[in-house]
C-alpha cells in the first residue's frame, strides 16, 4: 500500500483518502498512525472486491443519497457502509487478515431486503471475475471482440460470410462452423492460461460444445420454411407474413426440442437446463430492467432502431391470412418471444449450466463470444452490447443455476423495442 504525502489533497477536513490502493495524505495534518493505515487498508480490500469501478459507483451514489436524506455531507459520510466498517474495525489490526469478503455488507445490511439482494448480486459477479481473471486472457478476448466489431462495422463480414449462405443453401453448414470456430478460438487459450488443458482430455469438452453450436447454427440457418410459404401462400402478403413467423417459430421449436433430447442423452433427464424453481435475484433483475428503460427509450430514437424495429412491418402484412392486425401482431410476437427462450436455453442453459460439469467456469467467456457472433448483422449497439450482456448473464447463470434473469432482461428489452416500434408505426 503506497502512501503519498502532499499539502493539498484530500480537501477539507479529511486526513487521507484511498484511490485504487494508493493513499493520499495531507502532510500538514500529520503522519498516518497504524490505526489510520489499517482504516485505509480496509478500504483497499473493499475496492478490490468491488473491482474498483463498482466501489466508486456505490460509494458516490450512496453518499449522494444519504446527503439528500440527512441534509449533511459529513453525517452521510460517517453513515456510508464502507466507512462504517472501516471506522468500526480500524483498531483491530488483525481484522484485515480474518476479514470475510464483503465484510461491510455482512455487518450492516439487513438480510432479506432488496438492498442486501443487490449487494449479493454484485458480490457474485465480482467474486466470479476475480477468480476467473487473467490479464492476458481478458486482453486476448477484448482484442478478439474489437476485431469482430471492426469486421462488421468496417468490412460488413455478415454480408460477406453469412448472408450469401442463405442464397446458396449452405447456411445450415456455414453458421455452425463460424460459431464453433469462435468458441474454441477462446476456449483453448482460456484453458491454457488457467493451466487447465487437462479438461480437453475429456471427449465431452470437445464434442458437446460442437453439438450444441451445430444445433443453434442449424436452427438459424434453416430456411426451408421460405419455400413452404411460397407454395402455400395465396398472395404476396400471406407469403411475407408466413416467412416472417417461420423465421422465429421453426428455429425456436427446433432448438428447444433438440436441447431437451440433448439433456436426455447426456443427463438422463428430458428438459431444459436452467428452468428450475428459483427466485434468486429476481427482484434485482426487475430493478435493473426498470433502471435501463430510459436508456432503451433513448436508443429507440436512433436511425438504426427505426430501420430494424419492429420486426414485423404492419404495412407489408396488413390483411394477411384474412386476419386483423391485432391477430397478426399477437401471433408474431408470441413466436418472437418464444425464440428468446431457445436462445437463453442454448447459451446460458446448455452451454453454461450444462457444460459446467466438464469445463467449469471456463465455459462462460467462450460462450459470450459465440453469443456475440449470432448478433452479426443486427444494429451496431446491439452487437457491441451483446458480449457484455452475454458474459454477465453467463456468470449469473453459472452462479444461480437458473435462466430467469436472462429471460426477464433479454425478453423484456426485445418486447420493449417491439412495443415502441409498433406504436410509432400505428401512429
Amino acid at each position: 500500500m503506497k502512501v503519498i504525502y502532499n499539502k493539498y489533497f484530500p480537501f477539507g477536513k479529511f486526513l487521507a483518502t484511498n484511490i485504487c490502493g494508493v493513499i493520499f495524505c495531507r502532510s500538514d495534518k500529520g503522519r498516518l498512525t497504524e490505526v489510520d493505515k489499517n482504516h485505509e487498508y480496509i478500504h483497499s480490500l473493499q475496492q478490490r472486491e468491488m473491482l474498483y469501478v463498482g466501489f466508486l459507483l456505490w460509494y458516490s451514489i450512496e453518499w449522494l443519497y444519504r446527503a439528500v436524506k440527512e441534509r449533511s455531507f459529513m453525517r452521510a459520510y460517517y453513515n456510508l457502509y464502507f466507512e462504517r466498517e472501516a471506522y468500526r474495525m480500524e483498531r483491530d489490526l488483525e481484522y484485515r487478515r480474518k476479514r470475510k469478503p464483503f465484510g461491510w455488507w455482512h455487518l450492516f445490511v439487513k438480510k432479506g431486503t432488496l438492498l442486501h439482494e443487490v449487494g449479493s448480486f454484485i458480490s457474485d459477479i465480482a467474486d466470479f471475475i476475480r477468480k476467473d481473471f487473467r490479464p492476458l486472457k481478458y486482453l486476448y478476448a477484448f482484442l478478439l471482440v474489437i476485431l469482430i466489431i471492426i469486421g462488421q462495422l468496417r468490412f460488413h463480414i455478415y454480408d460477406i460470410i453469412i448472408a450469401p449462405s442463405y442464397d446458396d443453401g449452405t447456411s445450415m453448414l456455414r453458421l455452425p462452423m463460424v460459431y464453433i470456430a469462435m468458441y474454441f478460438l477462446v476456449l483453448i487459450p482460456t484453458l491454457a492460461m488457467h493451466h487447465e488443458l487437462w479438461r480437453l482430455r475429456r471427449w465431452q469438452a470437445w464434442l458437446l460444445p460442437m453439438v450444441l453450436l451445430t444445433i443453434d447454427g442449424m436452427g438459424q440457418g434453416f430456411d426451408t420454411y421460405r419455400r413452404w410459404a411460397a407454395e402455400y401462400a395465396a398472395w404476396h402478403k400471406d407469403k411475407f407474413y408466413m416467412q416472417l413467423v417461420g423465421s422465429f417459430l421453426f428455429r425456436s421449436v427446433f432448438i428447444v426440442l433438440s436441447l431437451c433430447v440433448f439433456r436426455w442423452l447426456v443427463d438422463g433427464r428430458f428438459g431444459l437446463y436452467g428452468l428450475r424453481r428459483s427466485a434468486k435475484y429476481l427482484r434485482v433483475y426487475a430493478l435493473i430492467y426498470v433502471m435501463l428503460l430510459p436508456m432503451f427509450l433513448a436508443v429507440s430514437f436512433t436511425p438504426q432502431f427505426l430501420n430494424y424495429y419492429p420486426k414485423m412491418d404492419i404495412a407489408y402484412c396488413d390483411g394477411a391470412l384474412g386476419w386483423s392486425n391485432a391477430g397478426l401482431i399477437g401471433l408474431f410476437e408470441l413466436c418472437y418471444a418464444n425464440d428468446f427462450l431457445g436462445v437463453e436455453s442454448m447459451f446460458r442453459g446448455a452451454m453454461v449450466i450444462g457444460l459446467a460439469r466438464w469445463l467449469g467456469a471456463r465455459t462462460v467467456l467462450p460462450m459470450a463470444i459465440a453469443y456475440m457472433c449470432i448478433h452479426l448483422g443486427k444494429p451496431d449497439l446491439e452487437l457491441c452490447s451483446s458480449v457484455i450482456g452475454g458474459y454477465t448473464l453467463g456468470i449469473l447463470a453459472y452462479r444461480t443455476r437458473h435462466l430467469w434473469g436472462g429471460i426477464i432482461i433479454h425478453l423484456g428489452i426485445a418486447m420493449f423495442f417491439e412495443l415502441v416500434g409498433i406504436i410509432r408505426l400505428l401512429n
